[in-house]
């Protein structure tokens, strides 16, 4: 027991030390769904940070100085009358200015980080959350996620 106490203080500490690196804001915590185009889209919660991102197999995508990451749930259910592969990458982060595809898309499966393909063939009626990690300007904040003609706002925290 001794040494779990030892490692929790370690990755405590590696958090705290990094400057705010473990921390995160939430941007949005109320879904949002539309449907459109075959398929039935949920933005779930979106927040600002973690500013890194490590997944086994040694996906890594980090914050540039001026950037930040947003980390956004998104559900994908294919409510078409065949199977059909969704893409991940028309899914943009839009705001003033800016429109920016996912940096990297996880499976959103658990405590540990596990990135999946940016797109995916989707049977009939299943439905996969993923979620989106994104580098996006510090000073500024997203309005909403876009995935081809459906239009997900960013709703503000409450």
């Amino acid at each position: 027991m001794k040494s779990m106490d030892s490692l929790l203080a370690i990755l405590l500490g590696a958090c705290v030390g990094a400057g705010g690196a473990c921390s995160s804001a939430v941007l949005m915590s109320t879904p949002v769904s539309k449907t459109g185009d075959g398929w039935a889209l949920t933005l779930g919660q979106v927040k600002e940070g973690p500013n890194e991102y490590l997944a086994e197999g040694g996906v890594a995508v980090e914050a540039g100085e001026d950037q930040k990451l947003v980390w956004a749930v998104l559900t994908v259910l294919n409510k078409g009358a065949q199977d059909e592969t969704f893409s991940y990458e028309t899914c943009l982060l839009s705001g003033p200015g800016q429109a920016r595809p996912p940096s990297v898309v996880d499976r959103h499966s658990g405590e540990v980080n596990s990135a999946a393909d940016m797109a995916e063939a989707i049977s009939q009626g299943q439905e996969r959350t993923r979620q989106l990690v994104y580098t996006y300007a510090k000073d500024q904040r997203p309005t909403m996620v876009r995935c081809g003609s459906i239009v997900l706002p960013i709703k503000t925290a409450r």
